[in-house]
């Protein structure tokens, strides 16, 4: 048996576009290896977390990504120990020529879109006394993808969950940001549309003004904060 260690990392990137009034087209990236596995390294008994950081800031060239353990599973006799990483794109130094970044969404709830295809998958709750378990079954005959694709899903729905009573959207931006980017984000994960003056109450606590201003041609800068953690540090 051998047990290994795997980043599912979402990259937050942007489409540019100054023509319009509407906020930057906000989009979830994975970071994959060319055959489109996650980042795996074998496990060395210690330093788990610390290990992997390593590994992955080598692929990408910044130790600027959160970095939190997701979940473990058996696959014929092999432990997986999965960890969901997030960061935003203008942190991304480079990546390593065996690594790309891929475009990733979930629609409906039973749509993958994944490196420009699709693949349907339905969750199924199994109750078991006081709990419940939530199974993804993936409609996919390629076991490695398919695999892939349950370690995404899994660790995409630990983001999801968490967004709500975490700090954990804002993981996903750059150094400065607008509010807009915040909602825009939050809505991306969520597949929601959200009441902009009760989503600023909400939010306003983890951001400080900078003095930098958004230019937008033909309309009124936006103000640019940063994030202010209320305990902590943002990149753990």
């Amino acid at each position: 048996m051998s047990i290994n260690l795997i980043c599912c990392l979402f990259v937050l990137d942007n489409e540019k576009n100054l023509n319009i009034r509407k906020n930057d087209n906000k989009k979830l990236k994975v970071l994959v290896e060319k055959d489109n596995s996650l980042v795996k390294i074998p496990f060395k008994k210690e330093h788990m977390k610390s290990d992997l950081k390593k590994e992955v800031k080598e692929i990408i060239g910044t130790n600027k990504f959160h970095l939190e353990q997701v979940f473990s599973h058996n696959i014929k006799g092999d432990v997986d120990i999965i960890y969901l990483g997030l960061t935003n794109i203008e942190y991304i130094k480079k990546i390593d020529k065996s690594y790309k970044l891929v475009d990733f969404d979930v629609v409906d709830n039973k749509i993958i879109l994944f490196d420009q295809k699709k693949y349907s998958y339905k969750t199924k709750e199994i109750i078991d006394g006081n709990n419940i378990e939530y199974y993804h079954e993936i409609k996919e005959k390629d076991e490695r993808i398919k695999n892939t694709l349950l370690e995404i899903i899994i660790s995409f729905k630990r983001l999801r969950s968490n967004i709500d009573n975490t700090d954990i959207v804002f993981k996903l931006l750059g150094e400065t940001y607008t509010l807009e980017d915040v909602r825009a984000t939050y809505e991306l994960v969520t597949k929601s549309n959200v009441d902009k003056s009760n989503f600023r109450k909400k939010i306003i606590k983890y951001c400080y003004k900078t003095s930098e201003k958004e230019e937008k041609t033909g309309f009124r800068p936006s103000q640019r904060y940063k994030f202010k953690p209320l305990k902590g540090d943002l990149w753990i």
